[in-house]
């Protein structure tokens, strides 16, 4: 610090400083458009903690960005800290960034040293606003350890030198995701506010479940439950008809339920949860788009765990959707979210049995009886398959267990007929189940952490349609050959894994899910640490 003040000094000229001290400093005053050099040996001294900014700021002479004058300097000190106050619309801790701390000091300025130290910290507080409206504040893999996603983060010199393009408004506007999801999980924030403000959605039902024919009381609570939720119009019935019938199945549909028009206990339980709910939810999601803010390609599959579906979209357009199975709610078997790129397919898979399963669930069951599981081959991966009626299984423990385990490919082999592969570090991809039932199951969360497609063959012959003339005559054909056949894609798709429970239909109404994981309380907990919300949990 005190060689760049040194450098600083020499470069602007030793005898003018002592009259440069004098010299008090107004950002509106006409006679402050000579740079003095108290105010950058003074600013060198406040952005010296601060690598980005002292590197930044050196290499511009320590000429400023917000406390010039001149109207584009205004101009940018206003919209940024009119930015500022629109910050808890988007899910963020407004008081975090000190507007009204900036404020001050920019009205306080009256000497150089005092100009310099609000330039300091106007730009401090700008790197760290800019940093989480573009990528998000909480660190993913604190949040959850299912998380795996990192935060791209764009440079210092990316911020900096955006606010001082000719639109600052504009820039600072688009820093945000700019997706229609979060234009619309924003207006959701207001909408919630004003319900909640009103007193929420009333009582709850008290039911455990209520079928069309029913009335009394019960169905009177479902009836108003759903014109408070904007399900109905206002009505005095109070039987269980065809107008609650119809209202429950809106909401149904909005809700990943199945829209059968009957109030079960899992829909009476979704219909139960409260607005406060609700906003954390969008709060959370608006969290997470910002930590997705990044291209996803042109050609990409986006596989919302929360949903239980797989989307593939090219050029924008959705050219491909099916229902998948995800990992189980235990902490070990969730499905994590993450990035990465599909490669390939791989027709007639073996599947090498996960040690955590061959160990955990096979060898107890070998145990009890070694003809167990019989599909699958034990072997010992240097000497080869074993007897297992010579085998005595209850010598070894899960920590010792010496053998491995496969299964050969087959229409009875738990990945199916077909497995699509994005290499990564969690061993995770999509494949086919000879397990088809599960797919009409409304919550859906069945696997070991893949996530298992129900339209496969459909999946693999749209693949295939890009780069053969006949892809159902040749993933037919590589089927009926029953050996395990690697299919390289001549065009690769990003993938993307993540967890979305509220999201916008196109035309905005909003689509919720249940937090199946646990993942989006601890987020908004974390942000909630970060001074996000802090009154609507009691703290």
């Amino acid at each position: 610090m005190m060689l760049l003040a040194l450098r600083i000094a020499k470069s602007i000229g030793s005898t003018i400083l002592p009259f440069a001290l004098g010299i008090a400093f107004s950002v509106t005053a006409a006679s402050a458009s000579v740079e003095l050099p108290v105010f950058k040996l003074n600013l060198a001294k406040y952005v010296a903690g601060n690598s980005l900014l002292a590197t930044y700021y050196q290499d511009r002479d320590f000429e400023p960005i917000w406390t010039g004058t001149g109207e584009i300097f205004r101009q940018r000190r206003v919209e940024f800290l009119k930015a500022l106050g629109k910050s808890s619309g988007h899910g963020l801790p407004d008081g975090r960034y000190a507007a009204s701390e900036l404020i001050d000091a920019l009205r306080s300025i009256a000497t150089e040293g005092q100009r310099a130290k609000a330039e300091a910290e106007m730009s401090r507080a700008y790197l760290a606003y800019a940093t989480s409206l573009h990528s998000g504040i909480v660190d993913p893999s604190k949040a959850s350890e299912g998380i795996a996603r990192k935060r791209r983060v764009p440079s210092a010199e990316f911020f900096l030198n955006g606010i001082q393009a000719d639109n600052p408004a504009g820039f600072l506007a688009g820093l945000a995701p700019q997706s229609p999801d979060y234009v619309a999980l924003r207006k959701e924030i207001v909408r919630l506010d004003r319900i909640i403000a009103q007193g929420g959605w009333g009582p709850r039902v008290s039911a455990s479940e209520l079928k069309p024919g029913q009335s009394g009381q019960e169905v009177v609570e479902l009836r108003n439950r759903l014109i408070a939720m904007g399900y109905m119009n206002r009505s005095a019935i109070a039987k269980y008809g065809t107008e609650i019938q119809f209202a429950v199945q809106r909401f149904q549909r909005d809700h990943g339920l199945d829209a059968d028009g009957v109030a079960d206990n899992l829909t009476l339980k979704v219909i139960n949860a409260d607005p406060e709910t609700r906003r954390s939810q969008v709060i959370a999601s608006l969290e997470r788009l910002r930590w997705m803010n990044f291209p996803l390609g042109d050609r990409h599959v986006l596989v919302n765990i929360a949903n239980y579906q797989a989307d593939i979209f090219f050029g924008g357009e959705n050219v491909f959707s099916t229902r998948v199975v995800v990992g189980k709610t235990d902490k070990r078997l969730q499905t994590p979210e993450f990035s990465d790129t599909m490669t390939h397919m791989v027709i007639n898979p073996t599947w090498n049995v996960p040690r955590s399963i061959a160990t955990l669930e096979v060898l107890p069951m070998l145990q009890e009886d070694p003809g167990s599981e019989p599909q699958l081959v034990i072997f010992h991966p240097e000497t080869g398959p074993i007897d297992r009626q010579e085998t005595d299984f209850t010598q070894f423990s899960a920590k010792d267990f010496p053998f491995e385990m496969r299964q050969p490919p087959g229409i009875g082999n738990a990945l199916g007929q077909v497995k699509f592969m994005f290499p990564n570090r969690h061993s995770v991809y999509m494949h086919d189940t000879p397990s088809k039932g599960l797919f009409l199951r409304e919550e859906r969360a069945f696997s070991h952490g893949c996530i298992r497609v129900q339209r496969a063959f459909d999946l693999a012959e749209f693949l295939l349609s890009e780069q053969v003339s006949n892809p159902g005559y040749e993933f037919a054909g590589k089927i009926a050959t029953g050996r395990e056949t690697w299919v390289n894609l001549q065009k690769w798709l990003s993938v993307h894994v993540t967890y979305l429970t509220a999201w916008a239909q196109p035309g905005g109404r909003i689509q919720y899910r249940e937090d199946i994981y646990g993942r989006d309380l601890a987020i908004y907990a974390a942000l909630n640490d970060l001074g996000v919300d802090r009154e609507h949990l009691g703290s």
